[in-house]
């Protein structure tokens, strides 16, 4: 079904209709070409779309730095396998976690909105990207119940997450594919990649015929905005972020 879908949106609707009957009432997905800085922070990513969840997600994980301090965020990039996962307290078993009450604005947001409970698949993608398919249960269930049903549909969850990234692959475009976090130029981006090609700034502008000075103002301009000490740094870290790839 997926397959004939041409959109993200559509397919989210698509899985969402599937998911209902395994216990799932939200749908979040996110995408990020690379998941963490070189400080090791993670990064707000490129895609966030849900479905049935609060109008003003998008906005708040993204603008205002909740994605950052979700806890299902930061343990999502740290593993490969699905995780069940609750604000609210519950007894520990295998593959559960209580998340409580760290990074309290997200709890509380999330808990007054009957979003406490869910089931999250990390998806560690070619090329060093993280995608994370969560589902929200029912918030008007008690959270052992919820959870419970939801460790029951987990396998079947486990392969819809999968089927969409299938089809997610083909419909990111170039931008979404790259760090959000860091605009770049075309000019500059085409300079900086010849600049890791080990061009000196006299090739690169013989080869996009402009003058040395510009090509030095826009690989200066680069390194600004990537925060790079000089050249090799703001190639290393154009890389990192993904910028330099076609």
């Amino acid at each position: 079904d997926l397959q004939g879908l041409p959109t993200l949106d559509a397919c989210l609707d698509r899985v969402l209709d599937a998911a209902r009957a395994l216990g799932v009432r939200a749908l979040v997905y996110d995408y990020a070409p690379v998941p963490l800085s070189l400080d090791g922070e993670l990064i707000t990513p490129s895609v966030f779309v849900q479905r049935n969840a609060p109008a003003d997600m998008q906005q708040v994980w993204c603008e205002h730095g909740y994605y950052q301090h979700d806890p299902v965020q930061q343990r999502a990039c740290r593993r490969s396998a699905p995780f069940l996962w609750s604000y609210r307290p519950l007894q520990p078993g295998p593959r559960r976690e209580y998340l409580g009450d760290l990074h309290r604005p997200v709890t509380r947001y999330l808990c007054e909105r009957g979003m406490g409970a869910g089931l999250t698949v990390p998806l560690h993608l070619p090329g060093g990207a993280l995608a994370t398919f969560t589902g929200v249960v029912d918030g008007n269930l008690p959270p052992e119940t919820a959870l419970h049903q939801a460790e029951r549909s987990q396998g079947a969850f486990l392969l819809l997450a999968h089927a969409f990234q299938v089809r997610a692959q083909d419909l990111l475009d170039a931008r979404q594919r790259r760090c959000a976090q860091i605009v770049l130029t075309r000019r500059e981006r085409e300079c900086l990649q010849h600049s890791a090609r080990g061009l000196t700034a006299k090739a690169i502008a013989a080869v996009l015929n402009r003058s040395v000075a510009t090509v030095n103002l826009h690989l200066n301009s680069a390194a600004r905005k990537l925060g790079a000490r000089n050249r090799v740094d703001a190639v290393v870290r154009g890389l990192h972020y993904r910028l330099l790839e076609p």
